[in-house]
């Protein structure tokens, strides 16, 4: 199976003032607790408010100001501006690795129907460009999904589902490679937490060793067949849809709206 680095985790490194004070605004505009339109308070007003100094607070707003989500104006100060219209994908990789943030069933739900939407136009197009040494690549990723099952001490299950999932992670981005697509590969970087989320969530609800046979059951079927590309689609689309019944009925039982499950605090742990 070909190596790829490592996905950095949500706090792979330790994080600057700037970088947390950012991480609680931006927690705040998500949520809606700083809605669009809303007018920040004056600046010495927030800095006192969050218990930091006016300089680290002044290079958290200019991240958020490159991430488009707000907007300073000469005399009227620092305006939340609509994620939804103006940010773009650096905005949603900083909310996926922001601690304490859930990001709520609606938003859960979104993320899992562009992926079923995505994923199967990409893989059809990836089996039908592949190499045969890639073919062989996308193979070995399931190999070694069954084989992490198999070689898990009993009572260790979520280790191995771990490491199920991440595979996984690494079996999608292969496939996003062998397509060359510079704009999809920035698009996988930037939502490969969000990914990972579903996917582990996914297999605590599922038979994970039959989901994984099913898949490399499905994939193989695809691999050894001249099926024209939107057959190859459409049977992946029908594959999801299926697999996915018990996710998106979890899902509906969660809280609906973004919500934080931790408060503020200057000082880290």
């Amino acid at each position: 199976m070909p190596r790829r680095p490592p996905a950095a985790p949500a706090e792979s490194h330790a994080k600057t003032l700037p970088d947390r004070i950012a991480d609680e605004l931006i927690a705040r505009i998500f949520t809606g607790q700083l809605a669009a339109g809303e007018r920040l308070p004056p600046e010495r007003v927030l800095a006192e408010e969050l218990g930091v100094d006016r300089t680290s607070l002044r290079a958290a707003l200019r991240q958020l100001s490159r991430m488009h989500v707000v907007r300073a104006t000469q005399g009227s100060g620092i305006t939340v501006l609509d994620y939804r219209r103006h940010a773009g994908l650096d905005f949603l990789s900083a909310v996926l690795e922001i601690p304490g943030l859930e990001l709520g069933g609606a938003f859960l739900i979104e993320a899992l129907d562009q992926w079923n939407h995505t994923m199967p136009r990409f893989v059809a197009a990836a089996l039908k460009r592949a190499t045969p040494a890639q073919l062989g690549e996308i193979d070995a990723f399931m190999e070694a999904q069954l084989k992490a099952l198999d070689a898990a001490p009993k009572g260790k299950r979520g280790a191995a589902l771990d490491r199920v999932a991440e595979i996984e992670m690494d079996l999608q981005d292969h496939l996003v490679d062998v397509l060359g697509d510079v704009m999809l590969r920035l698009a996988a970087n930037s939502t490969r937490g969000i990914r990972h989320r579903l996917a582990r969530l996914q297999l605590d609800l599922v038979d994970a060793r039959k989901q994984c046979e099913a898949q490399r059951t499905m994939f193989q079927g695809a691999l050894t067949t001249t099926l024209p590309e939107d057959v190859l689609l459409q049977a992946h689309a029908a594959y999801l849809s299926a697999h996915h019944q018990s996710l998106r009925a979890h899902i509906a039982t969660l809280p609906q709206r973004p919500h934080r499950t931790s408060t503020w605090t200057r000082d880290v742990d």
